[in-house]
C-alpha cells in the first residue's frame, strides 16, 4: 500500500472519532435536555429564586446557545420590577463558552469533509478491506480520546484548567450562574457526551460495513 492510502486511512481513523464526538458535544450542549434535567435535579429555579419553572431555565439555556438569543439575558421579577438575574460577568463568559462551541463546528465540518473524500476515494479504489480497518482504528482513537477527556475531567487541576479557558472572566461572589453549571453538571454533561457519541459512532459503522460488505456469490 502507498502512502498516499495510508495517509487516508489515518485520516479516516482521526476524522471519524471527531465527528462522532464534537457532532455529540453540539447536540448535548445546545439541546435543552441535559440542561433541564440537572435543573430540575437539584431544583435550581427555586434555590435561585427566579420565578421560572427548572424547564424554563433550560430552554433559556438552550435558546442561547442555539443563538435563539443574542445575548445571555434573563430578567425576572423582584418587588414589583424588572431585575437582570446574569451581570456582566456572566453574560462574557457565557458568551465565550458559545464561542468556544461554535468553534467545534469548523472542525466538525473539515473532518466530516475529509472524511466523506476519504471514503470516496477507498471505495472508487475499490479498497473496502482497507476502509474496514481504518474505521477499527478510528474505534480505538474514540476510545482513547473519551478516557482521556473523563481523566481530564476528574483531575482537579485539568477541569480547573479547562474552566479557565471557558469561563474566562473569574465569576463574583454573588453570582448565579456558578451554582447552576456545577462540577456534577460538567460531568453529567460528560456522560451525555459519552452516550451521544457512542449512538453517532454506531450508526457510522452500520453505514461503514453496508458500504464495504463483500460481494457473496450465492446471495
Amino acid at each position: 500500500m502507498n502512502i498516499f492510502y495510508r495517509i487516508l486511512l489515518v485520516v479516516i481513523a482521526v476524522c471519524i472519532p471527531a465527528v462522532s464526538i464534537l457532532s455529540a458535544f453540539n447536540i448535548v450542549f445546545r439541546m435543552p435536555d441535559l440542561y433541564r434535567y440537572e435543573f430540575n435535579r437539584y431544583q435550581v429555579a427555586s434555590q435561585v429564586d427566579l420565578g421560572i419553572t427548572d424547564d424554563e431555565l433550560g430552554q433559556f439555556f438552550s435558546d442561547f446557545m442555539m443563538e435563539k438569543k443574542d445575548d445571555f439575558d434573563l430578567f425576572t421579577e423582584y418587588r414589583d420590577r424588572e431585575q437582570a438575574v446574569f451581570g456582566t460577568v456572566e453574560q462574557i463568559n457565557m458568551e465565550n463558552a458559545r464561542k468556544q462551541l461554535n468553534f467545534t463546528l469548523y472542525i466538525l465540518g473539515g473532518a466530516g469533509f475529509f472524511s466523506v473524500l476519504s471514503y470516496l476515494i477507498l471505495l472508487i479504489k475499490k479498497k473496502k478491506y482497507e476502509l474496514r480497518v481504518a474505521f477499527k482504528g478510528g474505534i480505538f482513537v474514540f476510545t482513547i480520546t473519551l478516557v482521556v477527556f473523563y481523566l481530564l475531567l476528574y483531575i482537579d487541576q485539568t477541569r480547573t484548567f479547562l474552566y479557565r479557558y471557558i469561563f474566562i472572566d473569574p465569576f463574583g461572589a454573588d453570582d448565579v450562574l456558578p451554582l447552576m453549571l456545577t462540577k456534577q453538571f460538567s460531568q453529567m454533561g460528560m456522560v451525555a457526551t459519552s452516550a451521544v457519541s457512542l449512538i453517532i459512532l454506531l450508526i457510522l459503522a452500520s453505514v461503514t460495513w453496508r458500504l464495504t460488505k463483500p460481494r457473496r456469490m450465492f446471495w
